[in-house]
């Protein structure tokens, strides 16, 4: 692990002093994981910011010290994720700075990046993000955009949808994916689109759930539009994307999004404005899991429940097992007639087995003779991607606050 230079060390010192606040009758996660780090426990102090986190993912403070004990048990890779969210949610916040001293030693690729984002990339400053998280990590509403808007969106044959936006102001059309971590495109369309591509040497590697081929990346703020609202975001610039560009959690993920194919509408909403319940909706809870951006819910195949990720992006399949490990932790194994079908994906392209299962269910939604998918991708997190052709018929709602997807039949 890289050690911090002694300006920062100071700096960090300084960040202790000012958030100590008077004692409240019950602390929340946010508080205690601080004092936990600060009393060098940084395990319980990573658990106690995590599960914060997943209430209140922009919460710069909690970001920044879970990316400090990230730091202090060697896990760098998920330190680097917290750090750029922190320099990219708050640049000219103190914490923002002290986020990007940190990754000028340990990501310095990120910052080079980031700061020739606004003129080698076609874009200007643009707008931040002017949500504020309060002392006790509650979403403070932005009356710079509306409380609520919506944006049209075409969903086609297959159930992918569509949706116009923006990024640093060039037109781009986007496949609004919740199982995407964020926003991704190729330096192949930003060319199309007329934005210069990145230079210099890549922030690393990464692959897809549709082929086992890694390809170069970059990952620096731009600024995303959709509809009426402009926000700088973490992007992810693949050196070939051979799929469409993806819009992912980094964007989506900012607000409540409320998903009608039927009605060809997405509905946003800012977090912490609420109307009242969503009136005929079943509430089905989740785990937001933040350093991968993550919406994982508990379905049950053949009476076998387990975890997977809600993936609006998988319209290919019910249910995409990466590999035959993830079917068989629910009781699948391949049949001796399933077919072999092609699976597309940023990185490429590769071969799956495809056949019916029984039964699948999540909440109201309860599919017979759901058709599943099975590839060979190796998957550390171990969890299959819940497609659209399952909730077909449904519109849905991710209320972040909540913590559940509401569904209502349409």
């Amino acid at each position: 692990m890289k050690k911090i230079v002694p300006a920062i060390m100071v700096a960090l010192a300084i960040v202790s002093a000012m958030f100590c606040q008077p004692a409240v009758a019950v602390e929340n996660k946010r508080d205690q994981g601080i004092k936990l780090y600060n009393a060098k426990n940084f395990k319980d102090a990573g658990r106690l910011l995590d599960e914060h986190l997943t209430v209140y993912p922009q919460d710069i403070y909690a970001l920044y010290y879970d990316a400090l004990a990230c730091q202090g048990l060697g896990n760098m890779g998920k330190a680097k994720i917290y750090y750029r969210q922190v320099a990219t949610l708050a640049p000219n916040h103190q914490l923002g700075g002290y986020a990007k001293s940190v990754l000028r030693q340990i990501d310095p690729s990120f910052v080079a990046a980031a700061s020739t984002s606004s003129s080698a990339f076609g874009g200007s400053p643009g707008p931040s993000n002017n949500m504020t998280i309060a002392p006790a990590g509650v979403p403070t509403l932005d009356n710079s955009i509306p409380m609520e808007w919506d944006v049209n969106c075409a969903p086609d044959e297959h159930g992918v949808v569509w949706v116009d936006a923006a990024i640093n102001g060039r037109n781009v059309k986007m496949v609004f994916d919740t199982g995407a971590p964020g926003v991704v495109i190729g330096k192949n369309q930003m060319a199309e689109i007329g934005l210069e591509p990145p230079k210099g040497p890549s922030t690393g590697e990464t692959g897809g759930s549709s082929s086992t081929e890694k390809v170069k990346c970059w990952v620096f703020p731009m600024n995303v539009k959709v509809g009426q609202v402009e926000r700088k975001v973490l992007v992810q610039v693949l050196e070939t994307n051979q799929s469409e560009p993806l819009l992912g959690q980094t964007y989506a993920g900012l607000f409540e999004c409320t998903v009608d194919p039927g009605a060809k509408r997405i509905h946003f909403k800012q977090r912490g404005y609420s109307k009242g319940a969503t009136r005929n909706a079943y509430e089905v809870p989740y785990v937001f899991v933040p350093a991968g951006n993550r919406i994982i819910v508990n379905i049950e195949v053949n009476g076998k429940t387990g975890p997977a990720i809600f993936d609006s992006g998988n319209t290919s399949s019910g249910i995409k097992f990466l590999n035959l490990d993830q079917a068989k932790k629910f009781g699948l194994s391949i049949p001796a007639d399933a077919d072999n079908v092609m699976s597309v994906g940023i990185t490429g392209s590769s071969s799956n087995k495809s056949f019916p299962v029984r039964r699948v269910r999540l909440g109201p939604i309860d599919r017979t003779d759901l058709l599943v998918t099975v590839g060979a991708i190796p998957d550390e997190e171990g969890y299959p991607l819940l497609g659209q052709p399952f909730w077909q018929g449904y519109e849905y709602t991710i209320n972040r606050q909540k913590k559940v997807i509401e569904f209502v039949r349409r």
